[in-house]
């Protein structure tokens, strides 16, 4: 262990009075965060400045719902004992890989830094893209850290123990920006497609707590046998809290797809409307038929939607 981790090993046990008052400051993350926060704000005070308005709804997020939760995943209790208890540590992992990404991808940042809105191009690119990718990509790291030597590294290690926390929001990202889709440069995959994927992925969420739970052995033993605790309990409220959290954090991010998906069939139909309307009010008995007639109007969603099944089906949405 880390000679500037020792003092871990003094900390009093953990209890619910606790969760509230026991904060530490973990100077590596509050620098992080707050110049993040100042890069994001002087880019949002860049684009108004051009005249281009920004939405305040997607500052909160951003600071809010996505620089918030990692303060206090990193910063409250969670971090306080996050050396010497494996469940805060589990809590915390899951809370930066699920929530912390919903904030920092609905507040948009990749919209600030890149002044075109030119989608991916090419096979690669649509691949690391797709939702599915960062699904699999996300879900493989979390295990990857509790199923290996890693988690005994990184409590080893203050700068492996950051490295895996920057590693876990953007594995997280990876996942939930195409899902949500917020940019153009994303929202490729039809939203019945993202729905169903946001429930495969709700179930691959549940693999690593799974992992935990059904580990015949302790999880970095070396460790934790250094802090002078034993993990037999512990480990099992790790991985439980684990499959709970992958579940329950995820109900946000779904909920806003499913906003997202309504408000777009909203705009559908009002186009329909409007273009139904206009070919009735032309010239001629057979204007309304003309317009009901137009393309993609009498064609089904894996046609008319952009991606992977438009494209198969040869038709191009105009």
């Amino acid at each position: 262990m880390d000679p500037g981790q020792t003092g871990a090993v003094d900390l009093p046990e953990l209890t619910p009075s606790r969760w509230l008052t026991a904060w530490s400051l973990d100077l590596s993350v509050a620098l992080a965060v707050l110049a993040v926060a100042v890069g994001y704000l002087a880019l949002v005070r860049r684009e108004r400045h051009r005249g281009r308005p920004w939405s305040r709804a997607a500052t909160a997020w951003f600071l809010l719902g996505g620089l918030g939760p990692v303060v206090v995943s990193t910063m409250s209790f969670l971090g306080t004992y996050d050396l010497v208890l494996l469940w805060p540590l589990a809590v915390q992992d899951v809370l930066l890989l699920t929530l912390v990404p919903v904030g920092l991808t609905l507040g948009r940042p990749l919209a600030l830094l890149r002044s075109g809105e030119q989608r991916p191009q090419g096979r690669l690119a649509k691949v690391l893209t797709f939702p599915l990718t960062g699904s699999v990509v996300a879900v493989s790291v979390l295990l990857a850290i509790y199923t290996t030597g890693w988690d005994q590294a990184r409590l080893d290690s203050p700068a492996l123990l950051e490295a895996t926390r920057l590693l876990l929001v953007v594995a997280g990202c990876g996942f939930l920006w195409p899902l949500l889709g917020v940019d153009a440069h994303t929202g490729n995959t039809s939203y019945p497609v993202r729905a169903l994927l946001g429930f495969v992925d709700g179930l691959l969420d549940a693999l690593p707590g799974l992992a935990v739970l059904g580990t015949g052995h302790v999880i970095a033993a070396g460790h934790y046998a250094a802090v002078g605790r034993t993990y037999a309990r512990d480990q099992q409220v790790g991985g439980a809290a684990m499959v709970a959290l992958s579940e329950l954090v995820g109900l946000p991010a779904l909920l806003v797809l499913l906003v997202q998906w309504v408000r777009s069939d909203a705009r559908q139909a009002a186009s329909v409307d409007a273009r139904l309307d206009a070919g009735t009010s032309g010239s001629g008995p057979d204007a309304g038929l003309e317009a009901a007639a137009a393309p993609g109007l009498d064609r089904p969603w894996w046609e008319t939607d952009a991606g992977p099944l438009a494209g198969r089906s040869g038709f191009e949405q105009k």
